[in-house]
């Protein structure tokens, strides 16, 4: 984990200098001593073809989501077609766990016309801004929100 923590510092520095060498180092050393409990125990299993199928199938239905969503969100701010009268919206998905919630939430925020305001942690309940009030409507419906539940139902065996 050092050693990509490193790397990744490097990278992202653009530098290979010994005083960014040396702050990466010292960084990356932090951070595997201060997490290495939590890195280290939280590392999931080797998936099997089952899952990689439905994560690969998640995927392409995300790509077709910010697509589909792209060119909806560019009609209503460019044409008004239908006029954006943003909302607020709860949402209420079926996914249970905290990664699932961190993954529904991060595909609804980078989907043009939807932000995810907010997630209690406690009940899985969404606050999300919507574009248009159509939008929020499409979102109770999503299908990624039952791949996710299946993905989820995958990870723990059943």
């Amino acid at each position: 984990m050092f050693g990509f923590l490193l790397i990744f510092w490097i990278v992202i520095s653009g530098e290979a200098d010994f005083q960014h060498i040396l702050s990466g180092a010292l960084l990356s050393l932090l951070i595997v001593l201060f997490w290495r409990e939590d890195l280290f125990s939280r590392l999931p299993g080797t998936p099997n073809i089952k899952e990689l199928l439905r994560l690969g199938h998640f995927i392409l239905l995300l790509v077709g989501y910010i697509i589909q969503a792209n060119i909806s969100a560019a009609k209503t701010l460019l044409f008004s077609d239908p006029p954006a009268k943003p909302v607020f919206m709860i949402l209420e998905p079926s996914v249970d766990s905290h990664w699932g919630r961190v993954l529904l939430a991060t595909c609804i925020t980078i989907t043009p016309g939807t932000v995810s305001v907010d997630v209690d942690p406690e009940t899985g309940r969404f606050i999300v801004h919507a574009l248009t009030e159509q939008t929020g409507i499409d979102l109770l419906h999503w299908r990624l929100i039952s791949v996710i539940h299946k993905i989820e139902m995958c990870a723990k065996g059943e």
